[in-house]
């Protein structure tokens, strides 16, 4: 539109364009690397059972998902109060060609959706989830206490194949919780 513009009134426009030798593509490629896992779902919930911690607890739970009973065994468990998924994102983990990765933080005033997954490694049969809490939450602050959470999907090909798999979650750089699931 500008390049029209220009052009009307007499000027001329000219088109810049990066061109990218196939030697160096793949590097090129690597800074822009596409995430293993995906979002399924996020938001705010309350666990049923939780008796071990307080209001001024910062405990993290995680949970490993490899089946369509352990999800209803996890929606029976967490009461979800504020979700942001949909039918699309809660419809993509496809047993058991999918593990789903959830985690939650207890307790946290309502505020936003502050916890998200950043990063995922495979290093042998270990996997590093870094998870990021957002320090400047947005929205209307609540008085009810919920645990923010989020869920991702991985798809089972790229996971290890052979033995346990320890899931190591880093919060905002430290350790916070480690499961092990033979993903069966």
């Amino acid at each position: 539109m500008a390049s029209v513009f220009l052009i009307a009134c007499g000027g001329t426009a000219s088109t810049t364009v990066d061109t990218i030798d196939a030697a160096n593509f793949e590097d090129y490629q690597a800074d822009d690397e596409t995430p293993i896992w995906r979002y399924v779902n996020s938001g705010w919930v309350v666990p049923v059972k939780e008796k071990y911690s307080d209001a001024f607890s910062r405990d993290l739970r995680v949970v490993i998902i490899t089946s369509d009973a352990e999800m209803q065994q996890f929606n029976r468990e967490v009461i979800s109060k504020r979700t942001n998924g949909t039918g699309a994102t809660l419809g993509r983990p496809k047993y058991p060609e999918s593990v789903v990765v959830a985690a939650y933080l207890l307790w946290l005033p309502v505020k936003g959706d502050p916890l998200s997954v950043v990063g995922m490694a495979i290093e042998g049969n270990r996997v590093v989830v870094d998870l990021e809490l957002e320090e400047d939450a947005q929205g209307r602050e609540l008085p009810y206490l919920y645990a923010p959470m989020t869920m991702v999907m991985v798809d089972r090909s790229e996971l290890p194949l052979n033995g346990p798999v320890d899931f190591a979650f880093m919060l905002d750089g430290d350790l916070m919780a480690t499961a092990r699931d033979s993903l069966r």
